[in-house]
């Protein structure tokens, strides 16, 4: 074959860069580049004012709060922060210093949303870049009306992956100010600028999962272009050195300690530390293992390279990179990196510029099948987009707009010198501080005060909604805080810690939970007297009085408890939540008092979570492994009568209590 095929080289004349005799583009281009930049521009500022509301919404999580703090702090003069978030020095999370320079852009416009349309502009900056390249490569490959075509497809790839919306819409990550660097730096490189070693520096100063980008992409150089050989080999020397230098010096803490998060499959069922002789060693006598992992991760692969073309991995100079990427992510414990996020943002950027090169290629061999492709690869792409992007505001924006009025409110109230623990899918709001801690595991307490936030039933949330509970049961029971808020589904308390105190336990939601804590839509709280008497009492209309009294627990046997006062008809229920199924239910006329009703629960079924994963051949997979059931006890009454609910508990219960 006379033609080397789309991999065969990294730098082309200038004649074949989509330019003319004096520089200018090509007319055939001209109108589709045009269109590009327009249709890109109206992302980003899409991107923009999605960015916008996520944070006017509180919808920020603990990876939001790290950066924040680090861009606040660093800002104030604080050059070696404190990561409150991970436990250590921010430096040390991925070693992104790069955040040290734009903390000088914060005195520009001083919030934390800049840093939100930062990763805005870093992916659809990218994303221009991509097109441009792929402008160039498709008159390279199949000049003439062909190439809008193909230029056209390549847009369509870049604009509607859902992903690369996903990949913004989850806090802020340093990934995507890289890939706008390692885009520049494959552009440059492949048309022989000089400049493109500027950007192998700011690449660095993005931390460790940078390195491993500019290690894949010197692979490719290395490779693909025996003319570049030495380039290539630099460039994959200072991708290796530079993750091993970030690992020898700790400063992958947030990377689950670098390589030997892979140590599992290098040597199953081993303690310890490996040695990177030891890892490679191992990985290499176990290929069944790394097969086995990706095969179980094949609905994400597919969808990571599906919705991006997919052909592209025939480019051989972004292969390597490609392929790093999805090692990387795939062989990582679990399915957190494998999921269509931002750790792919390589693949969905750079992966359809080596597809629009294959079909370019192709269409100069066999026109009619390199066309056909187009079509297929593009319908593909919408399909994507129309299965998953409706789902976006769904997974990402779960805060109601009345709770997040609230979360503004108090944020205003709270020093900066006082300490805020709050709920893991609010907490990057309030991240502008020296302390800021998600609500779980041990709290290390300061002296001063204390201010602790709770929204269990509002954004992407990890805690139990038991462990909420009983702890702001705790805060305003035997801790004595004071409540400052009880507003749209937000529990506010500030505490003066006592002298001696110096680390807080989360309770596990075990023992009972306070009912004033889960008023239902017949119910109102009753917050007066000693912090004991409060409760739940009915509005007279009909309905639940209180429900939302739930607890994650493995299938099986139960004794549901709920302590209340009736003076009229009311029923207690036992719902499993992930199914949606009623359990258990008892009716009573009526209560001599305050009484304990107790109900035997068979819960032994288990009902699969009930997760998004699309459908047909747009499938992709979210979590992995069995989940507990969630089990919820409500008190239900037809109105007109007074009910008072003050606790409920679920424990271990027999059959024999169900005779």
């Amino acid at each position: 074959m006379s033609d080397p095929g789309p991999a065969s080289t990294l730098t082309v004349p200038e004649a074949a860069r989509g330019r003319g005799a004096h520089g200018a583009p090509r007319p055939v281009l001209r109108t589709v580049r045009r269109i590009g930049v327009l249709v890109l521009g109206l992302k980003l500022a899409g991107f923009a004012w999605w960015s916008t509301q996520l944070y006017q919404h509180f919808a920020l999580t603990p990876d939001f709060a790290q950066y924040q703090q680090a861009w606040y702090l660093i800002a104030h003069g604080h050059l070696n922060p404190y990561d409150t978030v991970g436990n250590f020095r921010f430096w040390q999370n991925h070693a992104e210093f790069i955040m040290w320079p734009l903390a000088l852009l914060y005195w520009i416009f001083p919030s934390g949303l800049q840093l939100l349309w930062l990763q805005d502009i870093g992916v659809v900056g990218a994303e221009l870049v991509a097109f441009l390249w792929l402008c160039q490569l498709t008159e390279r490959y199949r000049p003439g009306r062909d190439a809008r075509w193909l230029a056209g497809a390549g847009l369509v790839l870049l604009a509607v992956n859902p992903w690369s919306w996903w990949s913004v819409s989850f806090d802020f990550h340093a990934e995507c100010l890289a890939v706008l660097f390692i885009a520049l730096l494959a552009w440059d490189l492949w048309n022989g600028r000089r400049r493109a070693w500027v950007w192998v520096l700011p690449l660095l100063a993005c931390g460790d999962v940078a390195g491993t980008y500019v290690f894949g992409l010197g692979i490719g150089i290395l490779i693909a272009n025996k003319n570049s050989r030495w380039r290539g080999a630099v460039m994959a020397f200072l991708g290796v050195f530079a993750v091993l230098f970030i690992s020898v010096i700790h400063g992958n803490l947030g990377s689950g300690h670098g390589l030997q998060a892979y140590s599992y499959l290098a040597a199953p069922g081993a303690t310890g530390a490996l040695t990177l002789p030891q890892l490679a060693a191992g990985l290499a006598t176990h290929p069944g293992a790394v097969l086995v992992k990706l095969w179980s991760k094949r609905l994400d692969l597919w969808a990571n390279l599906a919705a991006s073309g997919g052909l592209g991995l025939a480019f051989l100079p972004l292969l390597p990179l490609m392929v790093v990427v999805i090692l990387a992510n795939d062989l990582f414990r679990g399915f957190l990196f494998s999921e269509p996020l931002f750790q792919s943002l390589p693949i969905y950027i750079l992966l359809p510029v080596g597809t629009v090169a294959v079909l370019g290629w192709l269409s100069r061999h066999r026109r009619w099948l390199g066309l056909l492709l187009t079509a297929v690869v593009t319908a593909q792409a919408i399909g994507w987009s129309m299965v998953w992007s409706p789902r976006t505001p769904h997974q990402w924006l779960r805060i109601p707009g009345p709770t997040a009025a609230t979360l503004d409110a108090i944020e205003a109230r709270i020093p900066f010198s006082d300490a805020v623990f709050t709920s893991q899918g609010v907490v990057g709001r309030f991240a502008d501080r020296i302390d800021v801690r998600p609500l779980n595991g041990h709290l290390p307490i300061q002296p001063g005060e204390d201010w602790f936030i709770f929204t269990p039933w509002a954004g992407i949330e990890t805690q139990k909604t038991a462990e909420a509970m009983a702890f702001a049961g705790q805060l305003a029971g035997p801790m004595h805080a004071t409540l400052v808020t009880d507003t749209d589904g937000v529990w506010v308390f500030r505490w003066h810690p006592p002298r001696g105190v110096h680390q807080l336990e989360v309770p596990g939601g075990s023992g009972p939970l306070p009912a004033w804590t889960a008023p239902g839509s017949a119910g109102r709280p009753v917050l007066t007297g000693p912090s004991p008497g409060w409760h739940v009492t009915s509005t007279g209309r009909p309905g639940y009085v209180a429900d939302r009294l739930e607890w994650d627990r493995w299938p099986g046997w139960y004794d549901a408890s709920v302590q209340l006062a009736a003076r009229g008809p009311v029923n207690v229920e036992v719902w499993n939540n992930t199914g949606d199924v009623l359990l258990a239910r008892r009716s009573l006329p009526g209560t001599d008092g305050i009484q304990t009703i107790t109900l035997p629960v068979d819960a032994l079924t288990g009902y699969p979570a009930p997760l998004y994963s699309g459908w047909g051949p747009f499938q992709a997979k979210f979590g992995d492994g069995v989940k507990p059931q969630r089990i919820e006890i409500r008190v239900w009454t037809p109105g007109g009568a007074t009910v008072n609910v003050y606790r409920a508990w679920l424990a271990s219960g027999h059959p024999s209590s169900a005779g």
